[in-house]
């Protein structure tokens, strides 16, 4: 019954108004509450849709919709649109469709292992672009295989701004802080 709550934990959260950024009567923006970068917003529709793999081809204006919303949070965070990744992931750990919107820094404490980062930046997180795409194309997402999940979330690191390629976590972490510091000091000039 916990992990039944906790896999519920967004429905929750939407509901809760001091929790809500932008509210409209299709979809409701949210701060991710373990923030995997400086900016981690949600957008989440107010319709129960468990997933990706639980959407038509006629819930595309919902999605644009969504998108459209969570464009409105970007613009509370002082960064460009392009500075962020926006998608579903493939296996999500919580109930409720939910469109990650995320600043490409990766800079968090709540970062914190190999799968966090595999989960953003490798095909484990699904660009909104296709999934709008492939609705049209096909009315719905296919589900992977398990194991293509797994081999997805035990790639390699790869640093998302350069070529660096750490062997551990902990050097990529140094890495992003890296760059986080030179973006503040050439915006600082």
């Amino acid at each position: 019954m916990a992990s039944q709550a906790w896999t519920d934990g967004l429905i929750h959260a939407i509901n809760n108004k001091g929790k809500q950024l932008f509210v409209s009567d299709l979809a409701v923006v949210i701060k991710d509450k373990y923030p995997k970068a400086l900016h981690h917003f949600l957008v989440l529709p107010w319709k129960d849709i468990d997933s990706v793999y639980d959407l038509s081809a006629g819930d595309t204006v919902l999605l644009q919709h969504m998108y459209d919303l969570g464009l409105k949070a970007v613009g509370t965070s002082g960064l460009a649109a392009d500075r962020f990744d926006y998608g579903y992931h493939m296996k999500p750990s919580m109930r409720r469709l939910h469109l990650h919107i995320i600043s490409k820094d990766y800079h968090s404490p709540c970062l914190s292992h190999r799968y966090h980062w595999n989960a953003f930046n490798t095909e484990f997180l699904i660009k909104h672009e296709y999934v709008v795409e492939k609705l049209h194309e096909k009315g719905g997402i296919d589900r992977p295989s398990m194991q293509y999940i797994m081999q997805l979330l035990e790639t390699p690191l790869r640093c998302n701004q350069c070529s660096f390629r750490p062997k551990k976590f902990t050097d990529l972490k140094l890495h992003l802080q890296q760059h986080v510091e030179s973006e503040c000091g050439s915006t600082a000039s």
